[in-house]
């Protein structure tokens, strides 16, 4: 029998903003894609890495802003393979993904422009993210 297990959400960092905008600019309409990817620890299968990389341009492709953020996790104990998929899949994602959607909503109302609200995502309608062995 499988021992209680959690999943600790232990941080997360935005490592890379790129911000393109012209002077003035302040609205548009706006092409969002959301890719979400996960790092799994080669030593131990319970840390991983929830990595998510959202870019924004506008139709004329004059305004840019690329966002990649990665969530920290480790599973503590011994679970089943379902909810170690689930814990991947769905509940670590659920997890980073507001803080992305806020960040970006104040970086770019810090900016001067009108909020850019990035929708929020059904992981567990999704299809799963790859998984890459992560030796780091």
């Amino acid at each position: 029998m499988a021992t209680e297990a959690s999943l600790n959400f232990k941080g997360y960092d935005v490592i890379k903003v790129v911000f393109d905008k012209p002077l003035g600019f302040s609205e548009g309409n706006f092409n969002i894609n959301v890719n979400h990817l996960t790092h799994v620890d080669e030593e131990n299968k319970n840390i991983f890495k929830s990595e998510f990389i959202v870019t924004i341009s506008n139709e004329e492709k004059n305004f840019n802003l690329i966002v990649q953020t990665v969530g920290y996790f480790e599973i503590m104990g011994d679970v089943e393979q379902k909810v170690y998929d689930n814990y991947i899949n769905i509940s670590s994602p659920s997890i980073v993904y507001p803080y992305i959607r806020a960040f970006i909503t104040n970086l770019v109302i810090q900016t001067g422009m009108k909020p850019i609200i990035i929708p929020p995502l059904n992981f567990a309608s999704k299809p799963t993210a790859p998984v890459v062995e992560d030796n780091n």
